[in-house]
This record gives structure tokens, C-alpha cells and sequence, in this order.
């Protein structure tokens, strides 16, 4: 009799956590993250499978001895890939164009006498934020931080939630509920959204940014909030005010590659140029996250997740800070914001947590002998659902609200 183990990955445009669970745990047997950049050197078919499954899955079997042996085991597999998904694959626009094919590996088609990739049955490819979302569902309290006194207790349980999240790019979801309390993850790209500036410095950021990536009329949001937006607003401001560098921290800064924004944040102190690059970030992230409030007024939660968000605390919590002085400054419909319930994500492996309810959903499907659902109807059918969503929202009709969340 076979084994099952749920295999999960969350694929960030800079690393790729992967886990490895018993069908009945919540917390992972094995968990191993890999540098993207170390192991996906290339666009070639099959690599991530081949340079990072496989060798996940190698390093499992030959430290864990508990695992059953590998001839009697089958993995049941969803990854949590940055990109919109179709098909059951994604193609990594910031990763040579690659491409993960969740139909591929698990019929072995580019590695096809790899022993482990033998024993995935079924590969669940799906958006890297979609998991951020499903992985707010599983927060306890102590893995939060209140933005707004009191935020806990205006949790409604049956309102809808929505996940921003900033780190090598800039991820935006939102979750409604069934009649029976049961939430459902929409993707967005809510990320490439215009950036919006707020100050004159920001006016002349936003000019230095159409000009190097070319762009006629619009700067994506994503361009400031993020990692490489950190690295976008730093390098604005040393040619903007070339007298205030520092020499050893810029020369650091110019030799970091794609850690840029990660040695800004190390030396954002009061004062800097570094410094004043953080709080220009944190500002437009606190503004789009309290645009996120505005538009879908979150009553259930509105989580402020990404790798940047607890290596930053500091200049997001707090009403003074540069973050919530932003997500409060919205006119006359600020007072709407004061009803939603605002949280910083102090934990960093949401994604694995979503990709391992989503492995969960795919484990009783396959037991159960059900086909796999088609990705490209799964794809067609997240699209359809969320305008069905707004068009019950929109006349009141929450049978259709219904239909649409259990798509």
C-alpha cells in the first residue's frame, strides 16, 4: 500500500521554499529553501523540476529515515509560482522566461528516469499570491501585529479579506466567503497598478522612473513598492542629491546585484539617503494598501504580508509612521478605513501554509479518484467567478454570490 506526502513549493522571483508533509500534519516533515538564481540559471524545459524538485526531494529521503521508502510512496504537489497561471503552468517573466508546468512533471515529461519526480502523481501549479491568501487563514494572533488599535475584534467573520503583499515584486489577492463561512482566493495584479506620487520629491522619482524604464505615460506601482523598488527609490535619490552619498554604502549598494534593496533597508538610517528611500517606499506602500482598503473595504482583514513587511516593522506600525500616516491620508473617505481591520504579517511562510491547503484540496480529489480539475478551466473559471462576484455584489443577488465563490 502506498504512501502520500504532500509536496509544496512557494517560487518567489528571488527563492524557492520547499516543504514536504505527512498527510495528516500541519507542520511540514522537511522544509528546504534554494537561491533561484543558483539553481535556475537558464530557460530550458524541465529545469525547475530537475535542479530543484528532484534534489528537494532526494535531500527528503536521505535524511528523513522515517519517510516510507521511496517505491512505496506517491507525492501529491502544488506549487505556488510568481505569474499569472494557465493552463496548469506559469512563465517566470523576472526568471529567463521560464516556464513551470505542473502537467509536465507530474506525467515526467522532461525527466522521465528522475526516480522522485517518478512518484508526484498530481502537480497543482497556482499564483504565488493566491497561497499568500489561503495562508491568511491559518494566522493566529501572536503572528500578527494591529495597525489599528483593536483590529482583532473588528474581524467580521463573513466579510471579505484582502492580502498585499510586498518583496521581489508586489502581490495583491482578495478572499470572499461562501454561506457556510468557506473563503475563496482571487488572484490580482493589482501590483502594476499606476504608482501615484505624493510629493514633489515623489513627482520627481516617478519622472526618473518613466525615463529609465521607457515608459510613455505610467509608472507600475510595483516600480517603488518592493524590494527592487527600494533599490529604484535609493538609486533616484543619489543622482538626485549626489552630495548627501555615501561613498562605502553606495560602492556596497552597486556591487549587491539583485540584493539592492536588501542593503538599502540595512542602512536606512535617520538622515541617509538610504533612510529617506525607505520612508518614499513605506509611504506609497501604506498608500496603495489603504487604496486596497478603499476599494474593496475589507471588513474580515486586510493583511499586510511579504518578506519586507517584519524585516521593516518599524516604519509600519505606528500611527506616526510612514506607512500608516500614508494608508490614513485619503480624504474625505478616510473614516472608511477606521471600520476595516489592518494587520502586519509578522510570519514569512504564508505561501507554504496556502500551497499546503491547496495540496490538501488536490490529496482528497485524487483520493477520491476525481480528475484532476482542468487548470485551463480552473484558469477560466477564477476569472468568470470574480466577475460574477461583482456583478451579485453590484444587484444584490447572493445565490450568484454563491455559484460564483464554489466555481
Amino acid at each position: 500500500m502506498s504512501t502520500t506526502y504532500l509536496l509544496t513549493g512557494d517560487i518567489g522571483g528571488t527563492n524557492s521554499r520547499m516543504g514536504l508533509y505527512g498527510i495528516d500534519d500541519d507542520i511540514p516533515l522537511v522544509v528546504k529553501p534554494y537561491r533561484n538564481k543558483d539553481h535556475l540559471t537558464k530557460k530550458e524545459d524541465g529545469i525547475f523540476e530537475k535542479n530543484i524538485i528532484a534534489p528537494f526531494l532526494q535531500h527528503c529521503w536521505e535524511t528523513n529515515t522515517n519517510l516510507a521508502a521511496l517505491e512505496n510512496s506517491q507525492i501529491v504537489a502544488c506549487l505556488a509560482v510568481a505569474g499569472p497561471v494557465q493552463n496548469n503552468s506559469v512563465r517566470m517573466s523576472n526568471l529567463h522566461n521560464l516556464v513551470i508546468d505542473g502537467n509536465a512533471i507530474a506525467k515526467q515529461m522532461y525527466c522521465p528516469k528522475e526516480p522522485y519526480l517518478n512518484r508526484i502523481k498530481v502537480c497543482k501549479i497556482i499564483n504565488d499570491f493566491v497561497a499568500q491568501g489561503y495562508g491568511c487563514l491559518t494566522l493566529k494572533p501572536d503572528e500578527v501585529r494591529e495597525l489599528n488599535p483593536g483590529s482583532l475584534g473588528k474581524i467580521d467573520p463573513t466579510g471579505p479579506k484582502v492580502c498585499v503583499g510586498a518583496g521581489t515584486g508586489l502581490g495583491e489577492c482578495f478572499l470572499t466567503p461562501d454561506v457556510e463561512g468557506n473563503y475563496s482566493c482571487f488572484a490580482s495584479e493589482g501590483g502594476h497598478v499606476e504608482y501615484a506620487p505624493r510629493t514633489d520629491v515623489q513627482v520627481k522619482l516617478w519622472q526618473y522612473l518613466k525615463k529609465k524604464f521607457d515608459s510613455k505615460a505610467r509608472v507600475s506601482v510595483e516600480r517603488v513598492v518592493s524590494g527592487r523598488g527600494l533599490a529604484n527609490c535609493y538609486e533616484f535619490l543619489a543622482k538626485e542629491f549626489p552630495d548627501r552619498v555615501d561613498k562605502a554604502v553606495h560602492e556596497a549598494f552597486e556591487k549587491a546585484g539583485d540584493m539592492q534593496g536588501k542593503e538599502v533597508a540595512v542602512n536606512a538610517k535617520p538622515g541617509t539617503l538610504c533612510g529617506e528611500a525607505m520612508e518614499i517606499m513605506m509611504s506609497a506602500y501604506g498608500c496603495e494598501v489603504g487604496a486596497c482598503g478603499i476599494k474593496f473595504i475589507p471588513t474580515g482583514g486586510l493583511y499586510v504580508t511579504g518578506g519586507l513587511t517584519p524585516k521593516n516593522i518599524k516604519f509600519i506600525e505606528g500611527q506616526d509612521s510612514p506607512f500608516m500616516k500614508a494608508y490614513h491620508d485619503k480624504g474625505r473617505v478616510t473614516p472608511i478605513l477606521k471600520n476595516v481591520p489592518i494587520f502586519a504579517v509578522m510570519t514569512e511562510d504564508l505561501g507554504v501554509r496556502g500551497a499546503h491547503k491547496c495540496a490538501e484540496i488536490e490529496y482528497e480529489r485524487f483520493s477520491s479518484g476525481k480528475a484532476p480539475v482542468a487548470a485551463k478551466t480552473a484558469s477560466k473559471t477564477d476569472s468568470n467567478s470574480a466577475v460574477m462576484l461583482a456583478l451579485a455584489a453590484a444587484a444584490g443577488d447572493a445565490a450568484a454570490m454563491v455559484v460564483a465563490t464554489r466555481k
